[in-house]
């Protein structure tokens, strides 16, 4: 059965679940093969009977070898392609590699591949004029001319094979090579490669068919089955070495994002030499300090006051130098977005820091997990864009498309596992193997527990093992949702500050909603479908929207910690203090903000909104509502 016979048998085969083919395998299957001829009667002859059939009919006898000769060179050059074709992926080679097979299979003195570059419109070849027995020509750059001009580009930009008998007498040839080389050019079989969606991806060029002959209609068709595969094969191979060029650009982009990311010499020496002072460290214990009334570099020094201060330097052998190195890469590896910024980062830290450090819970959790915990609270936002997971979602970000669950979350924790592989920035440098993975393992859970998503079903759990006397610290299971639960109160814990900060934090986060909505309106979202709390025009509402928050999802965490350990009861007081100045601003009419322009416009903006930055020249700014 012929390609085209068995192309047609499969197309007729009931349809089932079979394989869904590929264009590229249809094409191949549609194509005839160059040896058609049933010979097959031949094959039930006797030797005596063969040598009466050539004496008798040695014109057929003599066709039928023919025949059979090319069937079996064909057979054979097939096979011999297909595992070159399998031995390199380097797109030279597999040129090299093809031309050198179609010489042989057609007979020709010279083959040359001209790829098309549709960007440019131009064929280019690096290396051609490959015989049977392999040599070639091959340049430093690769030859380019026009897609339109000549021989090969008229079979580029027509899609059509050209047999040229008489090469000279085609006014469409340049004699100009054969003049500085003097070779002689007699004829020409110049064939389009096409990929699998039918476009042309290269020309395939055969010259002088030996023993003086001409090309002939069974050399065409042979090399259109064998261009066919070639034309898998370089696309495969187009592929591969895009894949390769893509990944030596992100390598270079990663090594030039880690060197404006990481801290350098003289920026460690800078935080080395300076230290807290006795009175900010004794501040930073404090579960209700306002971390807003540090600025800039002093966050940094705070941060080294509570690693050494909180006995986990010393405990975990912290070169300080590293501790300095690591601090400085990950405030620069946050955004300036308006919210989920450093200093967001900060005052989660800081928090966390004052629970393990003064408070009942200090004797609840091991110096491993408080070293992960300090760690993960510092981590927890790297790198945000100033959206939430369901824009990432919604929209397909590349974050979207990247992670299944948690994307943000999950983002922050890559982020913070590679700036602790880099070199001079990890910290945990001197632990043990298993401690290292526990407290590793320790970090992504805890970030992961900041996804509010999932914080409810946590926090229902936790409040009912309270409330029902039935949480035991030595259960893991128990400690693993107070872990989660910390985790979140540490993320809310501008609720439980003085009504100054909690207010200017709270125009941050909506101010950074806003932007979100503004960001989805650009992109074909109405403002009807749009939450309330992402709405610019639902801005006099953000004292309600705020209370509510407050009562449904800050509140409840902390009254259960408070239950739980006492001396945490005064952050729920302090929430409650918040709602009750929350509320007298709804009474007092359509609600204004107080931050400070220079506060509420963030330097940087998110990646979505970057590609989308033409939509915004209208948009009203929210200091300006």
């Amino acid at each position: 059965m012929s390609v085209a016979e068995n192309g047609s048998a499969m197309a007729t085969a009931p349809k089932g679940k079979g394989l869904r083919r590929s264009p590229a395998s249809v094409r191949v299957k549609s194509l005839s093969t160059p040896f058609q001829q049933d010979h097959s009667s031949l094959s039930s002859l006797s030797h005596g009977e063969l040598v009466a059939f050539t004496k008798e009919q040695p014109g057929v006898a003599a066709k039928a070898i023919a025949d059979l000769l090319l069937a079996q060179r064909f057979s054979t050059a097939m096979l011999d392609m297909n595992v070159a074709l399998m031995e390199t992926n380097d797109l030279t080679q597999l040129m090299t590699n093809i031309m050198q097979h179609a010489a042989e299979l057609i007979d020709c003195e010279r083959c040359s591949i001209f790829m098309y570059e549709k960007a440019t419109n131009e064929l280019a070849a690096k290396v051609f004029d490959v015989t049977d027995g392999g040599s070639t020509k091959e340049e430093a750059e690769p030859i380019r001319f026009p897609a339109n001009v000549g021989i090969a580009g008229h079979v580029a930009t027509t899609g059509t094979t050209l047999n040229i008998p008489d090469a000279y007498a085609d006014e469409r040839f340049n004699r100009s090579v054969d003049e500085k080389t003097g070779f002689v050019t007699r004829n020409i079989l110049c064939m389009p490669i096409f990929n699998g969606e039918k476009q042309v991806l290269a020309v395939a060029q055969l010259i002088n068919k030996k023993d003086n002959g001409d090309f002939t209609s069974t050399d065409q068709q042979s090399f259109e089955v064998f261009a066919a595969y070639c034309g898998l094969a370089l696309q495969n191979a187009q592929l591969y070495d895009q894949l390769q060029r893509d990944a030596a650009r992100r390598q270079v982009a990663l090594e030039m994002i880690s060197y404006h990311t990481r801290a350098h010499p003289k920026e460690v020496d800078d935080l080395v030499q300076r230290n807290a002072s006795s009175s900010l460290a004794d501040q930073l214990r404090s579960v209700t300090f306002d971390p807003l009334t540090i600025e800039g570099d002093e966050t940094l020094v705070a941060c080294k006051a509570m690693f050494r201060d909180s006995g986990l330097v010393r405990a975990f052998r912290i070169p300080h130098e590293t501790l300095c190195a690591w601090l400085i890469c990950v405030r620069r590896s946050y955004r300036d977005v308006r919210y989920h910024n450093w200093k967001h980062a900060f005052n989660v830290g800081q928090f966390i820091y004052g629970v393990i450090s003064s408070s009942e819970i200090s004797k609840v959790f091991t110096d491993t997990e408080k070293l992960g915990f300090l760690i993960a609270s510092l981590s927890h936002d790297l790198d945000h864009r100033g959206t939430n997971n369901a824009f990432e979602k919604k929209y397909s970000t590349a974050l979207g498309d990247l992670y299944g669950t948690s994307t943000l979350e999950r983002h922050h924790f890559d982020r913070a596992l590679s700036i602790l592989n880099t070199e001079g920035h990890n910290i945990l440098t001197h632990l043990p193997t298993k401690q290292y993975n526990d407290v590793v393992r320790f970090i992504e859970k805890a970030i992961l527990a900041t996804d509010l998503g999932k914080h409810f079903k946590h926090r229902q759990t936790y409040k009912e093992l309270v409330e029902g006397d039935k949480f035991h610290m030595d259960n893991p299971d128990h400690r693993f949702l107070l872990r989660n639960v910390l985790m979140t109160a540490a993320d809310l814990s501008a609720t439980t500050k003085p009504f100054p900060a909690q207010r200017r934090v709270a125009e941050l986060v909506y101010s950074e909603f806003f932007d979100q909505g503004d960001l989805e309106k650009a992109l074909g979202t109405s403002s009807a479908e749009l939450q309330d709390l992402l709405n610019r025009q639902k801005v006099a509402d953000l004292p309600k929207m705020q209370i509510g928050f407050l009562d449904f999802v800050a509140g409840p965490v902390y009254e259960t910690l408070g239950k739980q350990f006492t001396d945490l009861e005064v952050l729920r007081s302090e929430l409650d203090r918040n709602r009750r100045d929350w509320v007298s601003l709804q009474e007092a009419g359509p609600y204004e903000f107080v931050t400070p322009i220079s506060v509420l416009t963030s330097k940087t903006k998110s990646d979505a909104m970057l590609k989308t930055d033409h939509v915004f020249k209208d948009t009203i700014a929210v200091d300006e509502v």
